[in-house]
């Protein structure tokens, strides 16, 4: 892979654009679009969002630092670790376990219906979607729940109002496109999936060395997202080793201004192979677009391959990146394309993707 990469400043639109349905076509096209990054930034927020970014960020470290015991007993291996705690389960494109960074995964059925703690339906073959979260302990991490519920409650309402834009221009340039089909997928999913990531500081070889720091793709591989439109916030940089990692001294932590490493933060690989290094602003969301986005709009939107670089232990020793995505998805039962109901299409994604045999 290219070394080299530019800076891109991604399409940007506000709350309020979106909820009164401005966006127009060419914006839609130059965001989501064959030639396009795959990305749309959405600003204005709810004056609640930049302190709940915070506290849920912090959250991150603080659930990455949980004792080995504590992290085994959020590990649900049924579900293919696809529920709670996840560390060294995925297979990237690299053709390596992940062990850069941990994971925790919240299926966000309650969403739909407080009263769901999964994705609804009889497939017992995709535990990752039906089986319940596992929370940690309330004395361990208090608020945690409640946070994370929120902030995903807010990231897919504002996919909601992308999900609508995108069916006004479907409905005029896709033949036989549903009216509202994506606004409906999204809002009506109960396998929407959340991810908390905590990547953990850079580690150092005996020779002082960081490693991967030659590798661009150094802290997650190259991917497409399998579902319709991810919601992003910006990372946060930690420095673990300047401050307590300690819930008795609150939620939240110290947040670095900027990534100590300006090389690292997030990458997309666009269509003429070219690498752009994509901003998120703190008080924004991005969202990107999945593969089951590209299909159920036969092509118009196309999906996005991207990828995390991480910090380089000389620039950043002790500096954890704490992140969430929000995959926004259709049901299981749900239809993609005229032959693939979600459950048939997200199947094949997750068996690609997930370590044999752990």
């Amino acid at each position: 892979m290219s070394t080299t990469y530019e800076t891109a400043k991604p399409v940007s639109v506000t709350l309020e654009q979106l909820q009164n349905g401005s966006i127009d076509h060419c914006t839609l096209v130059e965001a989501f679009g064959p030639d396009s990054l795959g990305i749309i930034v959405v600003t204005g927020l709810p004056s609640k969002f930049i302190p709940l970014r915070k506290r849920i960020l912090s959250y991150a470290t603080h659930l990455g630092n949980l004792s080995p015991e504590e992290l085994k007993g959020l590990e649900h291996p049924e579900a293919k670790y696809l529920v709670g705690w996840s560390c060294g389960k995925e297979m990237l494109a690299n053709n390596r376990a992940d062990t850069l960074k941990g994971s925790y995964y919240v299926n966000c059925a309650f969403y739909k219906d407080p009263e769901l703690n999964g994705a609804e339906g009889n497939y017992p073959n995709l535990p990752e979607y039906t089986k319940g979260n596992i929370w940690p302990r309330e004395e361990l991490l208090w608020g945690f729940k409640e946070t994370v519920q929120e902030m995903c409650i807010l990231v897919i309402d504002t996919a909601v109002l992308v999900a609508r834009a995108c069916d006004i221009y479907a409905e005029k340039h896709v033949e036989g496109y549903q009216k509202g089909y994506l606004e409906h997928v999204v809002k009506a999913s109960s396998t929407t999936k959340a991810r908390l990531l905590h990547y953990f500081p850079p580690p150092t070889l005996e020779n002082g060395q960081a490693e991967d720091d030659n590798e661009l793709d150094n802290w997650c591989g190259i991917h497409k997202d399998h579902g319709c439109l991810t919601g992003l916030t910006s990372a946060m940089y930690v420095d673990e080793d300047s401050q307590p990692i300690n819930m008795a001294n609150g939620v939240e932590l110290d947040e670095l201004p900027d990534a100590p490493d300006s090389a690292a933060g997030l990458y997309i690989k666009s269509r003429t192979d070219q690498i752009y290094k994509v901003g998120i602003p703190k008080d924004a969301l991005a969202f990107q677009t999945g593969e089951a986005l590209e299909v159920i709009t036969e092509g118009k939107f196309k999906a996005v391959p991207h990828f995390v670089r991480g910090c380089r232990a000389k620039l950043a020793r002790g500096v954890a990146r704490n992140t969430i995505a929000v995959f926004t998805q259709p049901n299981l039962y749900d239809m993609v394309d005229k032959t693939r109901d979600f459950a048939t299409f997200a199947k094949a994604v997750v068996e690609q993707n997930t370590t044999e045999g752990v």
